[in-house]
């Protein structure tokens, strides 16, 4: 099957693949039940099969919130008799745990082989600053606000197999280490990285995993390891020949994780609807787990 094809094919079943692997996704939550009480009307699993659609849909809570009444098919699979309000969708998003989230990008991208190469990169998503009325008002200028997501990427079926999130980006250095110990290493070669992620600890890192630390060099960085024999060994190869070091080792492949955050900003904007950041953690890694359940679907339709 040609890849148009099986674009066409992915995405003609998109809606129904999307919905039955949220339902999986959403056993997977444990609810929690008072022996006093009716039983809530809404449940946590079904909001979060809905948050998952909101935020694939790309429309506003209220607006979706006002589709889902003409589909009563929809809320009688998940088990609700009426639709939530748009404030109870929105509120439900501070009940997903986060933890939990990380789990299910890793139990998605399991679903494929180990991963042989990975590249780590990180990107922004910017988000409302409040008070842009003011900014024109006064003919003030404000920096635009970003929450950064760090990513660790399987380059041959471009999904994600552990996020990390913070409040701002800056310090990518640090955050490459714990990015790779929620990646299978059994079967890993390659580890891709560009300049803002070398240092002594995360090369050696790369080679106590057994993979090569594809991660290019600053120019004003010293040759001595320090006790970290394999920087001082990538130092020397790349210093001995730097654009017969890239080909060597495939060091294009580092740009395939700017191609995933790509396809996500294409995919869902890139911003985020969430004001605070404990939102928009659990925002961008909703998003995050709609980007794996459409590789799924287009790998499966692939043949791969």
């Amino acid at each position: 099957m040609t890849y148009s094809s099986s674009y066409d094919t992915a995405r003609s079943r998109h809606f129904q693949f999307l919905l039955d692997a949220l339902i999986k996704l959403s056993n997977t939550i444990p609810t929690k039940t008072s022996p006093f009480g009716r039983p809530p009307d809404f449940p946590l699993p079904a909001l979060f099969v809905l948050l998952g659609l909101k935020f694939d849909s790309g429309l506003s809570y209220r607006t979706f919130v006002a589709q889902l009444a003409f589909t009563p098919l929809l809320l009688e699979r998940l088990g609700l008799k009426r639709p939530p309000s748009y404030s109870i969708l929105q509120q439900a998003l501070k009940r997903v745990s986060p933890t939990l989230q990380h789990r299910m990008v890793s139990l998605l991208a399991s679903k494929r082989p180990p991963p042989k190469n990975i590249a780590v990169d990180s990107t922004g998503f910017s988000h409302s600053t409040g008070g842009e009325w003011m900014d024109l008002r006064f003919k003030k200028t404000r920096k635009r606000r970003f929450t950064a997501l760090h990513a660790a990427v399987d380059t041959d079926t471009l999904m994600i197999h552990s996020v990390r999130v913070r409040a701002r980006p800056g310090g990518d250095a640090k955050e490459m280490i714990p990015l790779l110990r929620r990646v299978p290493h059994q079967c890993l070669e390659s580890v891709y990285g560009d300049k803002a992620y070398i240092s002594r600890k995360n090369v050696q890192f790369i080679a106590e995993l057994g993979a090569y630390a594809a991660i290019e060099p600053k120019k004003n960085l010293g040759v001595n390891s320090r006790g970290h024999r394999a920087y001082g060994q990538l130092m020397r190869e790349y210093r001995a020949g730097p654009e017969e070091w890239k080909r060597a080792h495939e060091y294009g492949k580092r740009s395939l994780v700017e191609t995933v955050f790509g396809m996500m900003k294409v995919r869902f904007g890139g911003g985020l609807s969430s004001r605070r950041y404990k939102e928009q953690r659990r925002e961008l890694l909703t998003k995050v787990i709609l980007h794996n359940l459409g590789r799924l679907s287009f790998l499966e339709c692939d043949g791969r």
